[in-house]
């Protein structure tokens, strides 16, 4: 799917594949500090991409790719289920784990890139995927910052709602998302 995004610029939305894991690597590695920070469900380096994703039924790579450059300027990673470490705190919640119908998500934008559109637009075709896939809830990957007003915004705008608050690395949120 093509979009225009508000800076006016073409950006390709799709799942990721097997041949943008160079082009992901570098993605992964221009990330400014502060977004490596807020965004760690993974290592960085090349070799760990597919590692990663030799399971398609584990986990699920979607990315956003300027037309022009063919770089990739957003990515976002869903895991089919729950994390293990995060299962006794979100069972605190009164969750239930359902690996069948829960998935855990931790989205970035390149710092250039966001306020764009296209985390927004990103995020609308995970859904829709998510939904096809029978997908009922998404949770947060490790929660997100509480001091990171502009994602714990971007999330109230796309429905998500907070779950409590837990302390690693500081303050974070958890939150989820229930798809209808």
């Amino acid at each position: 799917m093509i979009i225009t995004t508000k800076n006016g610029r073409q950006v390709c939305l799709r799942q990721l594949h097997q041949s943008d894991f160079d082009n992901l690597s570098d993605y992964l590695q221009n990330l400014s500090a502060d977004t490596k920070h807020r965004f760690a469900p993974h290592e960085f380096d090349r070799q760990s991409i597919p590692e990663l994703y030799k399971n398609p039924n584990e986990y699920l790579g979607y990315v956003a790719i300027d037309v022009m450059t063919n770089q990739i300027v957003a990515y976002s990673i869903i895991k089919l289920g729950w994390l293990e470490h995060d299962r006794h705190r979100l069972q605190s919640y009164g969750l239930v784990p359902d690996a069948h119908s829960d998935c855990t998500f931790a989205p970035s934008v390149a710092d250039q890139w966001q306020s764009c559109g296209v985390g927004n637009a990103l995020f609308s075709l995970i859904c829709s995927d998510l939904k096809a896939r029978g997908i009922k809830q998404i949770i947060l990957w490790a929660g997100v910052d509480s001091d990171n007003q502009k994602a714990i915004n971007f999330y109230i705008k796309n429905g998500f709602r907070f779950l409590g608050q837990f302390e690693y690395n500081g303050r974070n949120d958890d939150m989820i998302l229930e798809l209808f």
